[in-house]
């Protein structure tokens, strides 16, 4: 879906400007799939752009779960670490209200934990990386009618070497 979204957005890409790949990053995973005969997998050519010329990673209706909330931060610490220029994370993340049985209540848990992760994330010193983190307004003109936009956060987490 994300390779057909390219295609058909291609013509706001200006000639000899950025590139715009689709690969597999599973975050549950300390290494890139690098297995040709699966699609999406990583040569070494994309290995290497990666690290040598990335400075924006996205992540959109990802955050479900702790666990995976867990590791996507973890893998965004690992990459930032490998990535030769600053770099920034656009994230975006909803509110979703759910009944749980563990708490016999309505609750955000999944919200919650990704807050909870902004923060340790951004209180993270290694002496190394400094991130910081932003929210952004979603008030941007929009191409769709999303009547969840209430709901919808945009975060920007900055990773950048320490001076």
């Amino acid at each position: 879906m994300c390779q057909r979204n390219i295609a058909l957005n291609s013509h706001l890409i200006a000639p000899g400007g950025s590139v715009v790949k689709v690969r597999e990053l599973d975050w549950l995973k300390d290494d890139l799939c690098t297995d040709p005969a699966v699609p999406f997998s990583w040569s070494e050519k994309d290995i290497s752009d990666l690290y040598d010329h990335t400075t924006i990673l996205l992540a959109a209706e990802v955050f479900y779960d702790e666990d995976l909330t867990n590791a996507l931060f973890k893998t965004l610490v690992q990459l930032a670490h490998r990535l030769k220029n600053a770099c920034v994370a656009i994230l975006s993340v909803e509110k979703r209200l759910n009944f749980t049985l563990s708490h016999l209540d309505v609750t955000c848990e999944a919200y919650d934990h990704f807050h909870a992760s902004l923060h340790q994330l951004e209180k993270l010193q290694d002496g190394q990386l400094r991130f910081s983190v932003e929210r952004v307004e979603a008030a941007f003109p929009q191409r769709l009618v999303y009547e969840r936009i209430q709901q919808l956060e945009l975060w920007k987490i900055f990773m950048e070497p320490v001076s």
